[in-house]
């Protein structure tokens, strides 16, 4: 039953981003948002605003539990976990879905293959670490029995209303890779880094001679290509190649770590520790240039701040993301184009250019403006949720 103020429900999980959102739908519909953490065990490390109504990780398997979603106007999903799809799949038809992506909770839909965002020496690297077939096979199986609807992703997605990945374009290529997605496109992101973005204290710019390649230990980073472009190019004098790698996978880490002191010596530098956004901040602020080479949407949060900073970014030109922030006239550049800054030295983004990308994400990224879309974003739940109400 939808009222005036309305019931919103929010699966989320213990890390960073269901705080951004918890700040902006309290200002826009105050009051409004339960949000549901399903782990009752586990310490919470990550979310430091919330209070999360805790569930067991299989409430699903109630009938009460599943019941009680009927009560909101919609139920909010912060990534499509195999939680979220098993409530999906056991509850009413009428209760109305909002799926909020992250990225790698879709990345299936517009890449076929694991392959297929992978570099080969990447790729070459992760075969070498990956678990044998039976173990894959006995994981796949155990699955499948603990999680039955996550086999059905593909046809519960479809009970979506609305879908909102992290750039349009994603939306538009899975709608076109799909038979049949009903789900309407709603814009709506994280505000992860207004308080940066808003700050009226002056930030300062990038300055120094050291890159900054990647953001973890992921493979989607493709490292190793990056590291053997730029020894083929030559590195210049007193640069210091910063690769964080705090988290990810572990033995793809140590991998990278063993490449890069081959390839630079003492001129690599991996960061495994932990760094809080304060920390990280200042560590941008001694890379005048990154370069991201994930052929996926990834790291979106970390070269807004980049961004912010001045610094000069190089993107794998199959990014998605380097095609919106083109597309926005913002002043980032393909990876093809790093010979020419290398060869010259480290010099940076021009002051004009990087004023600009600053001003964009002042205008287009700060907490006002989350707030905005936040409440165009409840508007539309509202206005779906009353079009399936049954008339008496």
């Amino acid at each position: 039953m939808v009222t005036s103020k309305p019931k919103l429900l929010h699966i989320i999980s213990d890390e960073k981003f269901p705080d951004a959102a918890y700040r902006q739908f309290e200002v826009a519909a105050p009051g409004s948002s339960t949000y549901l953490l399903p782990d009752t065990k586990n310490e919470i490390k990550y979310l430091k605003e919330i209070n999360p109504l805790r569930v067991s990780k299989y409430s699903f398997l109630s009938k009460k539990f599943i019941k009680s979603l009927d009560q909101y106007d919609a139920v909010i999903l912060h990534s499509m976990s195999d939680f979220a799809l098993e409530i999906i799949g056991r509850s009413n038809l009428d209760v109305l879905f909002v799926w909020i992506g992250m990225g790698s909770d879709y990345c299936d839909f517009i890449y076929g293959d694991v392959s297929e965002i992978l570099e080969p020496k990447t790729t070459a690297i992760v075969k070498e670490y990956m678990p044998n077939t039976t173990n894959q096979k006995i994981k796949r199986a155990l699955k499948k029995l603990v999680y039955p609807h996550s086999m059905k992703k593909r046809e519960l997605i479809e009970r979506i209303a609305i879908f909102s990945p992290v750039l349009h374009s994603e939306y538009k290529v899975i709608k076109q890779s799909l038979k049949v997605f009903p789900a309407e496109y709603v814009k709506w992101n994280y505000g992860t880094q207004t308080d940066l973005f808003d700050s009226d204290a002056e930030a300062g710019w990038a300055k120094g001679n050291n890159i900054i390649v990647g953001n973890s230990a992921s493979p989607n980073n493709n490292h190793i290509e990056i590291f053997h472009i730029i020894n083929k190019i030559g590195l210049p004098l007193d640069t210091k190649i910063i690769v964080p790698l705090s988290y990810g996978v572990p033995d793809y880490r140590e991998r990278i770590i063993q490449e890069g002191n081959a390839i630079f010596g003492d001129n690599f530098q991996p960061i495994t520790e932990f760094l809080n956004l304060k920390e990280y901040v200042a560590l941008l602020a001694k890379c005048p240039v990154m370069i991201m080479n994930h052929k996926r949407q990834q790291g979106a949060g970390n070269i807004g701040i980049a961004l912010f900073l001045g610094t000069k970014i190089f993107m794998n030109p199959e990014s998605l993301l380097l095609s919106e922030y083109l597309a926005q006239k913002l002043a980032v550049f393909k990876i093809d184009d790093l010979k020419g800054e290398l060869e010259s030295g480290i010099k940076g983004l021009s002051q004009e250019a990087a004023t600009f990308n600053r001003e964009y994400l002042k205008r287009e990224k700060g907490f006002d403006t989350h707030v905005e879309q936040t409440q165009a974003f409840i508007k539309r739940i509202v206005e779906l949720r009353c079009s399936r109400i049954k008339p008496f």
